[in-house]
């Protein structure tokens, strides 16, 4: 997902706390990952994977205890190409820094 941080989860050890009445889904091009949003504000807060769908990418922002700026670096890939189009290829798209003032 472009401009989120996420993190993977198993659905057993997901737990939705707040904000259930509120989720829409959206299916994009195969409709095999379910992308879960708000439907008052439109935050991206996780997805059933299209690559592994014994796990759940989570945006980390939607987590307790949790801000993306915990993260210092990440990897960002390239979000228009699938690994599962390109025979299992991850394509990097650069780097996320997030320095500190």
């Amino acid at each position: 997902m472009r401009g989120a941080v996420a993190l993977t989860s198993t659905p057993d050890d997901f737990r939705l706390i707040a904000g259930a009445d509120l989720l829409a889904t959206y299916r994009f091009n195969t409709s095999i990952a379910a992308h879960y949003f708000c439907s008052q504000c439109g935050i991206y807060t996780h997805h059933k994977r299209r690559s592994n769908r014994d796990q759940l990418g989570v945006n980390a922002a939607c987590l307790e205890g949790v801000s993306p700026f915990d993260f210092r670096e990440l990897p960002v890939l390239d979000g228009e190409r699938h690994p599962s189009d390109n025979g299992g290829a991850v394509r990097p798209a650069g780097t996320l820094r997030f320095d500190p003032a």
